[in-house]
Formats: structure tokens, sequence, C-alpha cells
């Protein structure tokens, strides 16, 4: 199977490398130069039934599977994939535009999932409950939900993957995988290692798609799959848990982002600066954990906006392949254009443009922006929005109070910030925000063993840890009448 250099890349089916149906293949472009990347089977609806078929006609072996043997084959994977790992960066550039010491770790830190989820698999739990009742034992086994669509974001093309196809596998489920349109190729790849570790014919199928919502029209309604995994904007995430209804499947969503962050006046502003920077502008902007939504207190806001908006000019925005490049381009022109308008509402509104925010240059397919920062002395409407780019939204506060009544005046509720000189001052306004994630004077890192999830419209369930497996499993109590 090839990946790149104009080739034409097959789906994965049943164990078996194949084109689509019909013929059709899709474009993928390199957002940063407009080149064609590669040409990929697009998967229409009889491709994805042919996948969940063969998912139900693997289903019941793979979670019959011995689990240290399930725990190896897993494991070779991770071993072959360590070994692939240069190349799957560069397709992650190649397809993102991402730079590549970014891409770099993004596949290092996939392995540290797929090597976690790995050994969860030899650690499944149960429970026995002896004389649960005078006359009777009993015990609780949790068993795989069965068949599983992975919907994965074009952001984080490797690590959404590991996150959810590796939790599933290790549970025992088999996974039908749609990749984002504009980054199939790198899931591709990650497949093909899963396929050269032996890991049965139909366990794991991917279906790349130029048409997502014909696709998830398929998934939702297929009496065989059992649970929908999506990541992606929430408008799309409603309608998924609305088309799931009829089939009462399982979801797990995890949705859009706006994250705030608090500063309060007592910190030491330059190292809250370097944290809030990286927090900000990691990945061009382009995920649901950033900073969006700076409230820094107004003692310390003169100094903060200095100092941020001078690092913020400092990051160099251009070849993904320079290893001198801090920023690449965004995903799309559309991507492009939506920021562009957030930013002319902003503005219309009140705020200021301190830094940045202007195209730098174009592609045939996107193009690159200054990271910017917006500021503002009150609240303005757009910023109850999130930025899904390198802008960043600064707002002055008088205390504490006021600080969390606006970190909360929002719709979701991913992830968030504080940054406080007192930790016991951090601790009591982490526990007054509302989120599923919050850094105390840091910026948030992925851990393998840490559940991941948001509250309100950013999502249902969790990812990753133990807990992240257990959203694939289900609970059968068993009654067992003592002789």
């Amino acid at each position: 199977m090839t990946g790149t250099g104009g080739a034409r890349s097959r789906m994965l089916i049943g164990g078996e490398w194949v084109p689509a149906a019909s013929g059709a293949t899709f474009a993928v472009w390199d957002p940063a130069t407009g080149d064609r990347l590669a040409d990929v089977a697009d998967a229409g609806s009889a491709d994805v039934r042919a996948a969940i078929a063969a998912a139900g006609a693997a289903r019941e072996s793979w979670r019959d599977t011995v689990a240290s043997d399930r725990y190896a084959t897993l494991q070779r994977a991770v071993a072959i994939l360590r070994d692939r790992q240069g190349r799957i960066a560069d397709l992650i550039v190649g397809e993102t535009g991402k730079p590549l010491a970014e891409a770099r770790g993004e596949i290092a830190n996939s392995l540290r999932f797929f090597d976690f989820f790995s050994h969860e698999a030899l650690r499944l739990p149960g429970e026995y409950w002896p004389r649960v009742q005078e006359d009777r034992d009993a015990y609780v086994v949790h068993e795989p939900v069965g068949v599983v669509a992975a919907i994965t974001p074009w952001n984080f093309p490797a690590f959404m993957v590991a996150c959810k196809v590796g939790a599933a596998l290790a549970a025992g489920c088999a996974v039908v995988l749609k990749p984002a349109e504009q980054t199939p190729l790198t899931a591709l790849a990650i497949a093909e290692a899963f396929v050269d570790a032996g890991l049965p014919a139909g366990v794991l199928s991917v279906v790349p798609t130029s048409d997502p919502a014909a696709i998830g029209e398929v998934l939702l309604e297929h009496p065989e799959v059992a649970c929908l995994t999506f990541t992606g904007s929430t408008a799309v995430g409603q309608r998924l848990l609305a088309g799931a209804a009829g089939g009462v499947k399982r979801m797990l969503l995890e949705l859009g982002g706006n994250a705030p962050v608090i500063i309060t006046d007592d910190v030491e502003v330059d190292a809250v600066v370097r944290h809030v920077v990286r927090a900000r502008y990691a990945n061009a902007g382009q995920a649901c954990v950033a900073a969006n939504r700076v409230y820094v207190h107004q003692g310390v806001a003169d100094r903060f906006v200095e100092r941020f908006t001078d690092a913020v000019r400092g990051l160099r925005v251009g070849d993904p392949w320079d290893a001198a490049t801090d920023i690449g381009p965004l995903i799309d022109r559309r991507a492009v254009e939506t920021l562009e308008d957030q930013i002319a509402r902003a503005l219309a509104g009140g705020a200021s443009l301190v830094a940045g925010g202007r195209r730098v240059r174009d592609t045939a397919t996107s193009a690159f922006l200054e990271p910017g920062v917006l500021t503002s002395e009150g609240g303005i409407g757009v910023f109850s929005e999130e930025f899904f780019g390198p802008i960043a939204s600064v707002v002055v506060v008088q205390d504490d109070d006021e600080a969390v009544r606006r970190a909360n005046d929002t719709t979701y509720g991913l992830s968030a910030y504080v940054f406080s000189g007192d930790e016991g001052r951090g601790r009591l306004i982490a526990d007054r925000v509302r989120s599923g994630n919050v850094g105390v004077n840091c910026a948030l890192t992925s851990d393998p063993a840490l559940p991941f999830g948001g509250v309100r419209m950013s999502g249902i369930g969790r990812e990753r840890g133990r807990a992240g497996v257990l959203e694939f499993l289900e609970s059968k109590t068993i009654q067992i009448a003592r002789r």
C-alpha cells in the first residue's frame, strides 16, 4: 500500500487493500504548498457497509482472543509504528502543514498511547461478589460493545487514531475508522502497521471519503454498529447524536472548546507568557484545547500584554519543513476565511488588534496567518466563539470573581487554564471553572493514564486512561445459585 508521491492509496476492508467499489478517488492536498499529495480511494455507502460486515464477522473472534495474545498483537503494531515514525511524521507535515517538530512530537505521543492501551488489554476489569445473598454468588464481567465506528479529525491525524482505535482494540472491539478527508494518509499508514503486525482481518477497516456526511449516516443507521466515537465540531456532534437516537447507539463525543485562561495579579509574568504562548499557538492554534480567551487581572495586565505580544511577534511563520518554523499554514482556505471574519467582527465590536492577524502568504489551497492578539477592556460578542487558529483574545478583569464569571460565560467546557502565584488560590479558582480539564500553572499535556473529555456542549464521555477503555465495554451481571 502506497501513501504518498501521487500514488493511489487504497482503503482497508476485511484485511485487504481495495479500491472504492465505484472506482472513485479524491485528492489530498498539502496546505503549505497547494501540491497534490495523493489520490485516495473514495469510500461510498457500499464500501462502508462492506467494512461494517467485515467488522461484524471478526468481532467475536477478537473479543474471545486471549488477553495476552491481544496484547502481543498490539505490541507488534507499536514496534512497527516505532520503526516507521519518521515516515508517518512526514505524512503529518504534508497533510496538515504543521511544523516537522510538532509532527514528530505527535507520532511519538501516539506511540505512548498505543503502548498504554496495549497493556490495558491485559487488565480489563471484572468483579466477584460472594454471597451477594444467602443462596447465591454474583460476578460482573465487562464485555466489548461490538463494532465501533471511529471518526477522527484532521488536526491530530495520528494522535486521535491512537486515542480511539487503541482503546477500542484493547477493549476487544472491531473498528471501522473514517479519517478526516483532509488527512487520510496518516490513518492508512497506521492501519498498515496493524495489518503487518498480524491483526486479524476485519478487526480494523479504514474508509476514507470525500463525503463524510453521507458516510456518517451509514454508520449511524447500520444495526451492526454499537458505538460511535467522534472528535470534531459541536454542530456535527449534535447531528450525530440526534441520528444515533433511533438505534440507541452509544456515543462518545469530543466537541468544540473555547478555553479560558485566568491570570491573577500575583504571577511571575514572563513565566506565564511562555505557558500561554504554548497553550495558544501550538499547531497554529488549531486544537480544541487551545487557550482562546485570556482574562488577566488589571494589576498585571499592561505588563502581560506587552510581554505576550512581544513573544507572539517573535513566532516564526513559514515552511513547516524548516526547523526554525513555529507556525505553518491553516488547514484550508475556509479555516482562514472563518478566522478573518471573526477578527473583523471583533474589531467592529470595539476590540484592538495589537499584533498579527494578517495573511502572510497564500497557497493554492490555504494561507499562512500571522499569529495575532486581540485586546479589549470588556466583553466582545465574538469572543464567545472558538477561534480555531493562531489568534488569542485578552480581556482585562478586576478580580477573581469577574474572571471566573467571564470564563464560565460560554456553552463549552473542554479545557481551561489558571495561573496564580498562590497555588491555593489557583486551586480554588480551578474548582469554580466549569471544564472537563484544568491546568493550574501549566499548559495541559496529554498523558495516557489521565481521562480527557468535556462538559456541556464540549462533549459526552471520556477518552484516554482506563476510562477511555471502559467506554468501549458493557457490564454484565451474572448471579449463580449456591448449592
